[in-house]
C-alpha cells in the first residue's frame, strides 16, 4: 500500500500549481486517480485506500511538504 501512496504523491508533487490546502488537494486528486467516475467493482478497494490514506494524514502530509 506504501508503494501505492508513495507513487500517488510523487504524480501529485509533477503538477504545477498547488494550492489551498496541500492535503485536501491530494485526497481529492487520489480520488479522481483512482476511478472516481466509475461505479465498479472496485469501489470497496478504492475506499479501503482512501481510508488507510486518512488514517496516516499525518505521515503523508510530512512527505507532502518535503520536497
Amino acid at each position: 500500500m506504501n508503494d501505492l501512496v508513495e507513487s500517488l504523491i510523487k504524480e501529485f508533487k509533477k503538477q504545477r500549481i498547488i494550492r489551498g490546502n496541500i492535503y485536501d488537494n491530494f485526497m481529492f486528486y487520489s480520488y479522481k486517480v483512482l476511478g472516481a467516475d466509475k461505479d465498479d467493482k472496485y469501489k470497496h478497494t478504492r475506499a479501503s485506500i482512501l481510508n488507510y490514506m486518512t488514517q496516516n494524514k499525518n505521515e503523508i502530509l510530512l512527505k507532502l511538504t518535503k520536497d
